[in-house]
């Protein structure tokens, strides 16, 4: 006869045996593209492009840099740069938490906070940057989704993954050329150089 503690022991012992399981979470922000796909990592990741006519199996880091000047005082646009553009990375890695990425600070940016804001056709993937808030308006439109060819896990924005481009910003705030991650580039932005724009694909690399 199985007394209840025998089964309490027994049951105890099934459930440290069992491995913990992820919740995969398929939000709207990954509707579309597959079962596979999640709209929350539950790693860390730095992202990284790669030209997807001409990439011989290279990666270029990307990193969140200073974008156009906004009209808030209290707040400012970053963008995604190359890495080699921008030449330091004060945001080291990010979060993907239902559809939002979130980059996270580094010593040097103590205290703040940034999150991602929604992005249009023709536009460059815009985060903003203010004081840390623990639940801030992030747009979830974000989605990271495995790619069996590559072996890789892609990022997703607007339920996309293959209409990201590298461009030359047309920055006057800084010297020398930035490289910004576009969405859909368009000949008639003025936020970057259309003739420079090469196709690329965005990695998310877990750290």
């Amino acid at each position: 006869m199985i007394t209840a503690t025998f089964l309490s022991i027994l049951l105890a012992d099934v459930a440290v045996s069992m491995p913990s399981m992820n919740v995969r979470q398929t939000g709207a922000s990954c509707a579309g593209l597959g079962s596979d796909a999640t709209d929350t990592t539950s790693y860390n990741f730095t992202l990284a492009a790669y030209n997807t006519t001409n990439s011989g199996g290279v990666t270029t880091p990307l990193v969140l840099a200073w974008g156009p000047p906004g009209d808030s005082p209290a707040a400012s646009e970053w963008v995604f740069s190359t890495y080699e553009s921008w030449g330091s990375n004060q945001w080291p890695y990010n979060t993907l938490q239902s559809g939002a990425v979130f980059p996270q600070a580094g010593s040097d940016e103590e205290g703040l906070g940034a999150f991602s804001a929604p992005v249009a056709a023709g536009d460059e993937l815009v985060f903003v940057v203010t004081e840390y808030e623990s639940s801030p308006d992030a747009a979830q439109i974000y989605c990271a989704v495995p790619e069996v060819a590559t072996n890789s896990v892609l990022l997703a924005v607007n339920g996309d993954t293959n209409s990201f481009s590298l461009c030359t910003a047309t920055t006057t705030w800084i010297s020398g050329s930035q490289v910004t991650l576009v969405y859909e580039a368009s000949e008639d932005s003025d936020e970057y150089i259309y003739d420079t724009c090469y196709a690329v694909k965005v990695a998310i690399e877990p750290v």
